[in-house]
This record gives C-alpha cells, structure tokens and sequence, in this order.
C-alpha cells in the first residue's frame, strides 16, 4: 500500500506477462518521470510508461487519420471551429 497526500493508495497488479528492460536518460528526464509517476499513477513509474506507450499509440493513430483524411476548405474549418467553441446551450428540465 502507497500513501499519496495522506491518502492509502492499493497497488493494482498488472495483467498479464511483463518484461523488465534498461532505458537510458538524463537526471532531469528521470526526475521529471518519477515526478509525474508520483502525480499520476502513486509513483509507478512502470504504470506511468505504460500509459506513454498507449498515448503514443493515439498519436500514431491520429497522425494516420489526418494524413489520409480528405482537404476542408476555408468555409468548412471556421463552420468546425465555431460549432466547436460555440458554448452549448443548456435544456431547460421539462417539469
């Protein structure tokens, strides 16, 4: 069991087989990685570089996508932008 600001945290197990390797970085980079670890993930880093990995993965999956989407003009992309920044109106609750 951690303790995360005063907090009892329970380790989760991982699923399945793991495999333990070196990587090689800097003294900042290591700190800013267990830094992060301790905030994200109770000071997992093996959790934290996992969760990397599968943000790597989206990264990779978005960069394919735009790559093969098709052009929008000018018109289409300011319509997009003010559908998406446009604060939505809230439903007024039926009685």
């Amino acid at each position: 069991m951690l303790t995360l600001n005063n907090l009892a945290v329970e380790r989760k197990k991982r699923k399945g087989k793991t495999e333990t390797f070196s990587v090689s970085v800097s003294p900042e980079t290591r700190a800013r990685l267990r830094r992060a670890a301790d905030r994200a993930h109770g000071g997992n880093v093996s959790a934290l570089i996992e969760a990397i990995a599968v943000e790597a993965e989206r990264h990779e999956s978005l960069a394919w996508f735009l790559h093969r989407a098709p052009p929008i003009d000018e018109r289409e992309y300011e319509a997009f932008l003010k559908e998406m920044t446009t604060p939505r109106r809230r439903r007024s609750k039926a009685a």
